[in-house]
This record gives C-alpha cells, sequence and structure tokens, in this order.
C-alpha cells in the first residue's frame, strides 16, 4: 500500500487554502463598520454638590436651630455593565468634602466642624430613553450606604437611596469614548433627637425619629467602554 508522503510545501498550500476565508472576512467586517460587543463601562466623574441639613430641635444636648452641610465639589466613579433593553447595572461610589454650618434660631450662623464627608457607595440600575442627536437620555434609580465621616469622631454608615437622570454622549469615530452627565437627588436617614414609645402585650418599647439629609449633585463623566 503506497505511503502518503506530506511535504512543508503541501503543509503551506493546506494552510494558505483554510486561512483565505479569515482573511477576506476579516476586512469585509470592518467595512461594514462592525465593532465588537461593549459590555462594560468606567466613568470617572467630578460633580458640584449641595443640600444637606436637619432641624435639631429634638436634641437636648445642642441649641435649635438648623445645621447644613456647605456646598462643594464631589467625586466618584461609576462602573456600568451593559445588559439587555438599553439597561445597566452600576456600581457608583461618590465621596463629598465639606464643612458643617449651624444657624441657630434667634443667633449667628456660623462654622461648626471642617473636615466632614459624605461617602456614598451605590447599587443601582440605569435605564436609556429614545436617543436624541447623538444623545442617549436615561433615568437611575440605586440603593446603599452614606458614611458620614468627621474629622475628630467617629464614622457614622447610614443607609442612603438616590434617584436621577442624565445624558450619555459617545464620539462617533470612537464609540468606547464618551461623556456623561448625571444629576442625582440623595436622601439618607438619621436620627432626629426626638423619641417615642409604644406599648404591646409584650410589653412597652422606646424608638427613635427620623430626619432626612436630602442633597442633590451634578457632575460630568468621562465615558471608558470596553
Amino acid at each position: 500500500m503506497p505511503r502518503l508522503s506530506v511535504t512543508p510545501r503541501a503543509v503551506a498550500l493546506v494552510a494558505a487554502v483554510l486561512l483565505l476565508p479569515a482573511a477576506t472576512a476579516a476586512p469585509a467586517r470592518a467595512q461594514g463598520g462592525y465593532v465588537p460587543p461593549k459590555r462594560f463601562e468606567i466613568t470617572p466623574f467630578g460633580a458640584y454638590q449641595w443640600g444637606g441639613s436637619f432641624d435639631t430641635q429634638g436634641f437636648s444636648s445642642i441649641l435649635a436651630g438648623e445645621i447644613q452641610e456647605q456646598s462643594s465639589f464631589s467625586w466618584g466613579g461609576i462602573l456600568s455593565f451593559l445588559a439587555a433593553g438599553n439597561s445597566a447595572v452600576e456600581l457608583y461610589y461618590l465621596r463629598q468634602d465639606t464643612d458643617v454650618d449651624f444657624n441657630p434660631n434667634g443667633g449667628q450662623k456660623r462654622t461648626v466642624g471642617t473636615g466632614f464627608s459624605n461617602n456614598y457607595v451605590q447599587l443601582g440600575v440605569r435605564q436609556g430613553l429614545p436617543k436624541t442627536e447623538g444623545l442617549a437620555p436615561f433615568i437611575t434609580a440605586s440603593m446603599g450606604i452614606n458614611v458620614l465621616d468627621a474629622k475628630d469622631s467617629d464614622s457614622s454608615t447610614r443607609f442612603a437611596w438616590s434617584l436621577g437622570g442624565g445624558a450619555k454622549y459617545m464620539v462617533p469615530n470612537n464609540p468606547r469614548l464618551g461623556f456623561r452627565l448625571d444629576v442625582k437627588w440623595m436622601v439618607t436617614p438619621v436620627p432626629s433627637g426626638t423619641y417615642g414609645t409604644w406599648c404591646d402585650y409584650w410589653g412597652c418599647y422606646v424608638t427613635s425619629g427620623t430626619d432626612w439629609l436630602h442633597q442633590g449633585s451634578a457632575g460630568l463623566g468621562l465615558v471608558l467602554a470596553f
């Protein structure tokens, strides 16, 4: 029975035949504007943050009035996982360094604390809306925590949530680079200093009242898609 002879020339001929379809298909896909799918986005951002006040009427150790955080610059980052239906799951961190003012009833407003910060760590969703002339508007919602950190005292970790919206613009010639505008309303429940009691068959209990720390944020970020 004759033996099959495999020469280097024959191997090269077979390899050329097998690679020819792939070599011709790649340029065709590039000419057709093919872009590999993007599943993640990283968005570092800077923002202007305002709000953050609550009454001190219920605190026995503090004069009646209002404690308010000063408006200031904030910064952070967003990690987005792009899902189906023009939506995304997002994890974001936002930090605001600021000072705290106290406005007593019948007195003069003064700064009572420096080196205070809000640290929001939130997990949420982003839902895209129909595009308008290259802009992709969206709405957002998230839940997580806000770590209230003061320079000369212990930090306090509180539940927090946010609602917001904005728009994203991806560069036409580079779909992996874009810009993102975000506006957020952030809410953190904090103790109000007031207490209530209630009783049932099992006994009586004391409950702490709640105040609401409201903040707003408007920021611009650089979108890096991959």
